[in-house]
This record gives structure tokens, C-alpha cells and sequence, in this order.
């Protein structure tokens, strides 16, 4: 009767084949879609609800990233004429500037050799330790940068490579290399949100799902109440 799925960035919440609810209804059958709809549009509220808390449980994520997972919003609502609801997410890529670090701030000019720590350290998940960002190869330790979005972005330097970008958001002069360059700056990757929700759906789907079913069965008693039959 119920289809609850995540796929791809979006869950999906539909109710088919509304036979055994019709004959709990009797005769106010006709009343079946209305009170469906609401079941589906209570389920998505209650689905996005448990879905930000246990991706905020799982992962170590800061202020920004923990913003980020509450983007999973409610593109479509359950009618009476199309009894499904839908959650989305952008699939949004993150870095990990989105997750706890330390420092948390990033350093610049003459900041950067004053105070900043010689190695900073970063975490994906509340469950590891926090790792240093040392680097490997061609790319150097990790750092913050602050964007001109105001982002606190997680980024590696491509040792040897060269950038055409040579000043920062401030208009300011950025490092150089012993031989005058400017290098490139790679974004360090993590799981996107969409990631996330999809690795955390299967821990809450059957709460999702039996919530589906008990807020259906409520809503039969309130029309059944409503008109005088209970």
C-alpha cells in the first residue's frame, strides 16, 4: 500500500491501492484521498526531520555543513488527486571545510607563520579521530581559505603546478613558490549531502515507514470520529 524510497537525492512517499482504508471508512470512503494526503505530507515532515538529525549524529559536521543538511527540503506535496510526496537535496558537492577542523579559521599574510598550527587536523565522521592533513605526492598540507562567498573552504596547494589567479578575494598578492609561482589550489573532497542522507536512509526508513501507517490509521479514526461513527 505504502512506497517509501531515497534515490539520488530525493525520497519519494506514495500510498497505492487504498482498498483495506475505503473499508474502514464505509460509507465516508469518498473521504479516503484527503486523509491519505495528510498521512504522506505528515510522513515527508517527520522523514526530513529524522534524516538532519541522524546525518547531524553520524557526521562531524560544523555550522556550515549542519546548514548544508537542512537543505533536504519538501519539492512536492501529496493532493488529493496524486497521493505522493517528495523530498530533495542538491547534489551539492562539499569539502571539508563543511566538517570539524582545527583551527577552524583559516590564516593569512603574516598570520599564517605567527600562529598557525604547522599541520591542521580534520574529521569526516563523529565516530574517528581527528587526522592530520599532511598531504601526499604532489599536493601539499591542507588549510583553509575563506572565499569570496564567505565560504571556509579546505583546500591543498598542486605543488610546481601554476595558477593564472595570483591575488586573493581581498585583491591582495597570494604566496609564491621558490620559483615565483602561484600554485593552483585544490578543493579536499568529502561525502556531499546527498551522500550522506543516502548512507543514513536505510537507519531511519523503517521508523519513516511505520510512521506512514500509524499517522494513516489516525487519520481514519478522525473521520470516523468527525462523523459520529467511532
Amino acid at each position: 500500500m505504502s512506497n517509501v524510497t531515497y534515490d539520488a537525492g530525493n525520497l519519494t512517499i506514495t500510498l497505492e491501492g487504498l482498498d483495506t482504508v475505503e473499508q474502514a471508512l464505509g460509507d465516508l470512503k469518498k473521504k479516503t484521498p484527503a486523509a491519505a494526503k495528510v498521512a504522506i505530507n505528515a510522513t515527508a515532515r517527520e522523514a526530513r526531520k529524522l534524516m538532519v538529525a541522524q546525518a547531524k549524529a553520524r557526521y562531524a559536521v560544523n555550522a556550515a555543513g549542519r546548514k548544508h543538511l537542512k537543505d533536504l527540503v519538501q519539492r512536492k506535496k501529496a493532493t488529493n488527486a496524486s497521493l505522493s510526496a517528495e523530498l530533495h537535496i542538491a547534489s551539492m558537492r562539499n569539502d571539508l571545510g563543511y566538517f570539524q577542523s582545527s583551527p577552524t579559521k583559516a590564516y593569512t599574510g603574516v598570520d599564517v607563520f605567527r600562529s598557525a598550527p604547522s599541520v591542521v587536523k580534520g574529521r569526516v565522521l563523529k565516530s574517528s579521530s581527528m587526522a592530520p592533513l599532511t598531504g601526499a605526492g604532489s599536493m601539499s598540507k591542507g588549510f583553509l581559505v575563506k572565499f569570496a562567498s564567505g565560504h571556509v573552504g579546505m583546500v591543498q596547494r598542486h605543488i610546481g603546478s601554476s595558477s593564472h589567479n595570483t591575488v586573493t578575494a581581498r585583491g591582495k598578492p597570494r604566496w609564491r613558490n621558490k620559483a615565483g609561482k602561484v600554485e593552483k589550489l585544490v578543493t579536499m573532497g568529502s561525502p556531499s549531502a546527498t551522500a550522506m542522507h543516502n548512507t543514513i536512509w536505510p537507519e531511519v526508513e523503517p521508523n519513516v515507514e511505520e510512521y506512514l501507517h500509524n499517522r494513516l490509521n489516525e487519520q481514519v479514526q478522525k473521520v470516523l470520529a468527525r462523523a459520529g461513527k467511532v
